[in-house]
């Protein structure tokens, strides 16, 4: 446990410069990772359009600048983590940091449909009608800043386990990628279903790319269904 803390702080010796590369490759290779869990899911709609190839590497950017920024709040001790794992901790804090998020993002989410200056950055993601794995990362600069910000403050205000926060950026990295593909890998009960029709599917993000005014959440179907705005 104390061995990946000891690490990190190793990792921080490499200095700035060489971490900004670590961290830019560590995104690139995620780029990649989607790309291909999209070429096995769906082959001919993982299509790569030149046109958003500004907006996929300006993402790639601005993740690594997040990642730069909060691994040096890490090493700053603004940002505190567990590093003992217990079952109970780990669940907990891996619900309460995929509900925060969730919430805040479907917040940012709904406004930034709203205020017309600011859906001016939004509209290049949704000029993908039909979605496939690359449409993930069409985003604006700002509005990939401004989920990085939520994340980091989110994570500094409270003390979390690094093994949940890890598993939330696996979860994130795959409801990303399922929410943005063409065909809905979700069985056809689960949107029925008592126990699983609160987690959002593939068709429920693909019906946000149809209808604007509808489906705002990312995870959990019912912030949507609470103020309205499900289908």
């Amino acid at each position: 446990m104390i061995q990946i803390k000891d690490w990190l702080y190793h990792l921080n010796s490499f200095g700035d410069f060489n971490l900004l590369w670590i961290f830019f490759i560590e995104n690139l290779l995620l780029i990649v990772l989607s790309v291909f869990v999209g070429l096995i899911i769906e082959f001919q709609n993982t299509v790569f359009n030149k046109k958003d190839f500004k907006w996929i590497f300006s993402t790639l950017v601005c993740n690594t600048l997040v990642t730069f920024i909060g691994f040096k709040l890490f090493i700053l001790n603004y940002i505190q983590l567990s590093f003992e794992f217990s079952i109970p901790s780990f669940l907990v804090d891996l619900l309460w940091i995929t509900l925060a998020m969730d919430f805040l993002m479907f917040v940012f989410h709904y406004f930034i449909h709203k205020l017309k200056w600011f859906y001016t950055l939004h509209k290049h993601h949704h000029l993908h009608i039909e979605t496939n794995v690359y449409s993930l990362y069409v985003l604006h600069p700002i509005e990939t800043l401004v989920f990085g910000t939520l994340w980091l403050i989110v994570i500094m205000l409270f003390d979390f386990n690094f093994y949940s926060l890890s598993i939330y950026l696996i979860l994130n990295l795959t409801y990303g990628i399922l929410g943005h593909l063409k065909v809905d890998v979700f069985p056809k009960f689960w949107s029925k279903n008592s126990l699983t029709k609160w987690i959002s599917t593939t068709t429920f993000h693909n019906h946000h790319h149809k209808d604007e005014e509808k489906n705002f959440g990312f995870y959990f179907t019912f912030w949507d269904k609470i103020f309205k705005t499900y289908k």
